[in-house]
C-alpha cells in the first residue's frame, strides 16, 4: 500500500499527506481538520512567542488527538541600512499615498530562533514533529528536540542541502522543488535559476540520502501525489491547496487571487519580504520588480510592503501560491486530505491495471 512506510508508521498516519505550516496562515482549526482525516496538520510559528505559540498548540490539542507539525523559520537578525532602505521607502511612497496609508514606516525586523522558551515550550508540548524552514538551528537545540522523542524534519531545495540536513541529523527531508509556493527553503544561498523542480530534485534527493524524503512542489492532487510516490516519496507536502480550504487565515483578497490562478500567473522574488518566495503576479509585484531595486534584509522588507495588503486590495497583497494554485478547490480540509487520499489510490490501481 502507497499510503503505509516507516515514516507513516513513526508519526501514526492513516495517510502520508502534510499540510505545510504556512505561517500565520494556518490555524490550529485548519491543523487539526487535517489531522482528524489521518493527515498531519502543521503550524507555523512565524513571528509567534513562545506563549503565543503553546495556546497555538494546546488549542490543536483540543480539536485533535492527531499527530502535529510545529514549524520554525529561522533566520539572522536582518541588517538594515539607509542605503537599501531609503530607495525602497521612496518608491512605495506613492502606494501608501493613494492607499490614505501616511507615511512610508522606518523598516524593523528581529532575528528568528528557536529560543530558550521555545525549547522549554516544545518539550513540555511534545508536538510529534518539529520542521525547520531555512536550515537548522544550533545543534544543542537539536539535540534537545529529538532527546525528547519529537521528530526533526527541515527543507532541502539542492541535493547538497539534503545531504547537509541528513549530516546534521535529521530524521526526514522535504525535498522542496521550484514549483512550490511561499518562501524557497534554501539556506545555502543557491540561486533560483540553479534550483531543480521537483520532478528532477526529488529522485536525486531519493537516491543520495538514507531518511525518508517528502515531496513538496506542485503536488495538488491525486495524480501529483502517485507521481511524488512513484519517484521515491515517503510523504507529500502540500501548501496551496489547503488554502483554499474554509479553515485556514487567508484574507478574501487572497481567495480571490486564488479562485482564478493560472499555470503561468506565479513569479519567484524577494522583493516583498526580502528573501525570495512564490507569489501570485499584482501591481505591487510588477511595480517593485520594475523598480530594480534591491529589497531590504528579510524579513524588514515585509514590514515595508504589509500595509499595503491590510489595505483588502489584492493588486497590493502578498498572494502566496505554487504553479499548481488552479489545480485547487474550495473546500474544508478534511475533504481534501479524503478526496485526494481516494484519488491517489485509484491514480496509482489504475498504473497496476495498465
Amino acid at each position: 500500500m502507497w499510503n503505509r512506510n516507516k515514516f507513516t508508521d513513526r508519526l501514526n498516519l492513516k495517510w502520508p499527506i502534510l499540510q505545510a505550516p504556512m505561517g500565520w496562515l494556518s490555524t490550529p482549526a485548519l491543523a487539526a481538520a487535517v489531522s482528524n482525516a489521518g493527515g498531519l496538520g502543521g503550524l507555523g510559528m512565524w513571528g509567534f512567542s513562545a506563549e503565543d505559540a503553546e495556546r497555538r498548540i494546546a488549542g490543536f490539542q483540543q480539536l485533535s488527538g492527531g499527530s502535529l507539525n510545529v514549524n520554525y523559520p529561522l533566520w539572522p537578525e536582518p541588517n538594515i541600512t539607509p542605503e537599501m532602505s531609503e530607495p525602497m521607502r521612496a518608491r512605495l511612497q506613492p502606494h501608501f499615498d493613494s492607499n490614505g496609508l501616511g507615511t512610508v514606516p522606518q523598516p524593523r525586523g528581529t532575528a528568528s530562533e528557536v529560543s530558550d522558551e521555545h525549547l522549554a515550550m516544545l518539550i513540555r508540548a511534545k508536538p510529534q514533529m518539529v520542521s525547520f524552514h531555512f536550515g537548522l538551528p544550533p545543534a544543542k537545540v537539536i539535540s534537545a528536540i529529538k532527546g525528547a522523542g519529537i521528530f526533526i524534519i527541515s527543507s532541502a531545495t539542492t541535493v547538497a542541502e539534503a545531504r547537509i540536513l541528513e549530516e546534521r541529523g535529521v530524521d526526514a527531508i522535504i525535498a522542496q522543488g521550484l514549483e512550490a509556493g511561499g518562501h524557497r527553503g534554501t539556506f545555502t544561498g543557491v540561486d533560483i535559476s540553479m534550483q531543480p523542480g521537483l520532478f528532477a530534485l526529488l529522485p536525486q534527493v531519493v537516491d543520495a540520502v538514507s531518511v525518508p524524503v517528502i515531496a513538496a512542489g506542485g503536488v495538488a492532487d491525486g495524480r501529483t501525489v502517485a507521481a511524488a510516490f512513484v519517484l521515491g516519496a515517503s510523504g507529500v507536502q502540500m501548501g496551496t491547496a489547503f488554502l483554499r480550504c474554509e479553515e485556514a487565515n487567508v484574507l478574501d483578497a487572497h481567495r480571490a487571487a486564488l479562485r482564478e490562478p493560472t499555470d503561468s500567473c506565479t513569479v519567484v522574488t524577494d522583493m516583498i519580504t526580502g528573501r525570495p518566495a512564490r507569489y501570485i503576479r499584482n501591481k505591487l509585484v510588477e511595480d517593485l520588480l520594475a523598480s530594480e531595486l534591491r529589497p531590504v534584509a528579510f524579513p524588514a522588507q515585509l514590514s515595508l510592503t504589509a500595509p499595503l495588503g491590510d489595505t483588502g486590495d489584492r493588486e497590493f497583497t502578498a498572494l502566496f501560491a505554487g504553479q499548481s494554485a488552479a489545480l485547487a478547490k474550495d473546500t474544508t480540509a478534511g475533504t481534501l486530505v479524503e478526496s485526494i487520499a481516494e484519488a491517489t489510490s485509484e491514480c496509482l490501481r489504475g498504473f497496476a491495471r495498465s
